[in-house]
């Protein structure tokens, strides 16, 4: 009886020790419908955020590319000094800049041209020394003494000075309306420089359009 209620007590104890499991804390996880992708020129400080489409196969998922839902662009201006007017200045700066490189990347006008200057400049130079004077229908016989002394001699110099100038001209404009762009994140960089990042995104977008309808003139 004693050793049957040893075995008992050893089976229960066993099975106590095999149905305790450890707690384990779930990561964090970001749902698929949740995920995005991104593109980032970070020497342009441009970042691009696009809609991913899953596509759920047999053995994997796939994520296609959709259309453009955000775009992030940072700026510098320089704040020379460290006074709250001049950052304030420098914010300001740096905002119309990041505005200015976000209407360049969608869309800019190049104009390029070459203009062509060519002036010249012709110099006659005349040192005459004339004894007699020579009559153009009659002939002169000259000995060989009168060849060696220092009579009649003319000395005609020309001289042509040519200059070519190229001109080559570039222009790069970049034009348009920039619907529900908002100012994001700024900061300051050291005490020189300050930093200001806009954001656009289609919620923005829509947002100031219902704006501009409803506050608009009639």
């Amino acid at each position: 009886m004693k050793r049957n209620l040893l075995v008992l007590a050893t089976v229960v104890a066993l099975t106590g020790c095999a149905t305790k499991q450890a707690s384990i804390e779930p990561g964090q996880i970001t749902a698929i419908n949740s995920q995005k992708l991104t593109t980032g020129f970070k020497r342009q400080g441009i970042k691009l955020e696009w809609s991913c489409k899953w596509f759920t196969g047999i053995t994997d998922s796939t994520c296609v590319k959709g259309d453009i839902t955000a775009i992030e662009v940072s700026a510098y201006a320089t704040s020379n000094g460290n006074s709250e007017n001049n950052r304030e200045i420098a914010f300001m700066v740096a905002g119309d800049k990041a505005k200015a490189k976000l209407r360049h990347f969608i869309n800019e006008d190049v104009f390029s041209s070459r203009t062509t200057n060519v002036m010249s400049k012709n110099v006659e130079k005349a040192n005459d020394r004339i004894k007699s004077k020579i009559k153009s229908d009659e002939d002169v016989a000259m000995s060989d003494e009168d060849v060696a002394k220092d009579t009649n001699y003319a000395i005609r110099e020309n001289v042509n000075d040519t200059v070519r100038t190229v001109v080559e001209s570039i222009r790069v404009q970049a034009s348009g309306i920039l619907r529900g762009v908002k100012t994001i994140d700024e900061q300051i960089v050291d005490r020189q420089t300050v930093s200001v990042t806009i954001r656009w995104d289609k919620d923005s977008e829509d947002f100031a359009r219902s704006l501009n309808k409803r506050f608009s003139k009639q």
